[in-house]
């Protein structure tokens, strides 16, 4: 009896020693690195380095790099990460190995919002996507570029921002709603072909979308590096859904409503453009027809509203605080709209080639202080390399666009404002500098790039031809250091004084 009990608990004993040595050399397991791959932080067991990441990735990458060099591999969670940090290697991966680095991560909060890869950003590059990207690409050039653009700003989109702001002349304001909803209305009368006012239910159910997922998304959920723990119902994760099913249920009652009245001769917005590209498929039979399904076109639209208005608010905020900073580049702005336009014709997108000054503010607006800093991760399609070290197939690709934006090796005092690195020494503009990537690079390239340029041009300009923005008298500055949130680098809540020009 007791040589049974012994041999018992002897067993017991190493059934527990074995699985303890099991535990080990798993855990021993999931910090190893593949050979070949860039060096980088050991990180601990489960977690990796996620201990050593803030909110302000970008700056704990450049920071890293130093110790590492401008390509090293990362380990959150059950990830691995490598992490590019200068333009030589970005320009290697995005566009000398585009198709090797085009495919983008599956994690928890993004399948969430895009249905499971259902949409252009979010999605794997592959035939669907490139058929989607190209529609999305087609709508924006027919529904809101030049003349339309143009008319959109100055008839829909504008005039209630000048109302608002003529109404408290002389006065502070906090500007950022005020742009908010002067974007939200162009992206809006795009997408949908509605108009909002400042206090619109709908547009501050937006306002208070963009609020709480800046709040409780930030850059992500632990759920997003670690997936196991999606299935744990914590607050973030209830509170993601609930946001995201609030966000998505606009998007398809507006579709939907859109699908009931819909009549192919008189196509108004993008989700008319995109019924009619279904409506057509269905009728010719053609291939791709599962991919024109509802879910998809849907996304589409979710896509091009909500990065259209996050995007480039977030370049007009920036905008407003540097020339609020710098009181004597405000003036020469609004010296050379006063010679080029004058008071009373709203900016053209044909007025930009003659307003050098006014483009080379905007470029260091994007460059200082550009609005998605990571961009959005790639992954490895295929096993291949970068910088001389292996990049197994799946692996994530981070890009570090800020690394790029303040390389001292392509810009001079990067962290100074300064818009006259943009211009020649005769006042016109530089040609396109390579290493100016505000908008990524390569077949992953932002998809409203062709929108936000003309768009943030004509919008700069309006405001600064009609206002002038200073600081509050007895009050700080605002303050320039920004947070990275939902990859988007906002400016911490400010106020100015508004004044009228003309």
């Amino acid at each position: 009896m007791l040589l049974e009990a012994i041999s018992c608990g002897s067993a017991m004993c190493n059934m527990l020693i074995g699985g303890l040595v099991l535990l080990v050399i798993i855990l021993i397991w999931s910090i190893r690195r593949p050979p070949g791959m860039p060096p980088g932080p050991r990180g601990l067991p489960i977690i990796g380095s996620l201990l050593s990441i803030t909110q302000n990735m970008h700056l704990d990458f450049l920071n890293m790099a130093k110790k590492y060099g401008d390509v090293f591999t990362i380990k959150l969670g059950s990830h691995q990460v490598v992490v590019l940090n200068n333009y030589e290697l970005i320009l290697e991966a995005l566009v000398k190995k585009q198709f090797d680095f085009a495919g983008r991560p599956h994690t928890f909060t993004g399948d969430m919002f895009s249905e499971g890869g259902q949409d252009i950003a979010l999605s794997d590059f592959g035939t669907t996507w490139k058929l989607h990207r190209k529609i999305a690409h087609q709508a924006i050039r027919d529904y809101v570029s030049g003349r339309k653009l143009e008319r959109l700003i100055r008839e829909d989109a504008f005039p209630l921002l000048q109302e608002i702001l003529e109404e408290n002349d002389g006065k502070s304001i906090h500007p950022r709603p005020l742009v908010l909803l002067l974007v939200n209305n162009i992206m809006a009368q795009f997408c949908f072909g509605q108009k909002y006012t400042l206090d619109d239910p709908e547009f501050k159910s937006i306002m208070k979308l963009v609020d709480d997922f800046v709040e409780i998304g930030g850059n992500g959920l632990v759920a997003d590096i670690i997936p196991w723990l999606a299935y744990i119902p914590t607050k973030g994760v209830r509170e993601i859904r609930k946001m995201t099913d609030v966000f998505l249920r606009m998007m398809y009652d507006k579709f939907y409503e859109h699908k009931k009245k819909f009549d192919k001769d008189k196509l108004h917005d993008l989700i008319d453009y995109l019924l009619n590209v279904q409506r057509q498929a269905q009728e010719d039979k053609t291939e791709n027809i599962d991919s024109l399904n509802d879910t998809r076109l849907v996304q589409t639209v979710s896509d091009l509203f909500g990065a259209g208005i996050d995007t480039t608010t977030h370049t007009l905020d920036w905008a407003i605080m540097f020339l609020v900073h710098h009181p004597d580049v405000q003036a020469k702005v609004a010296r050379e709209i006063d010679d080029v336009i004058g008071g009373e014709q709203f900016p053209l997108i044909s007025d930009r080639p003659r307003m050098p000054y006014c483009d080379a503010v905007i470029h260091e607006v994007m460059r200082v202080r550009t609005v998605a800093p990571m961009s959005v991760p790639h992954k490895a399609m295929v096993d291949s390399t970068i910088g001389g070290y292996n990049i197994p197939k799946d692996t994530w690709v981070m890009i570090n666009l800020w690394a790029v934006q303040m390389d001292k090796k392509h810009w001079d005092n990067p962290e100074e404002f300064k818009p006259e690195r943009f211009l020649e020494k005769d006042g016109t503009l530089k040609p396109k500098q390579d290493n100016f990537m505000p908008f990524s690079a390569g077949r992953r390239v932002c998809l409203g790039e062709s929108l936000a340029k003309p768009e943030i041009f004509l919008l700069f300009t309006s405001l600064f031809q009609r206002f002038q923005f200073s600081h509050v008298p007895g009050k700080a500055l605002p303050q320039l250091d920004g947070t990275a949130s939902a990859l988007i680098l906002r400016a911490p809540d400010y106020e100015v004084i508004v004044r009228k020009r003309l």
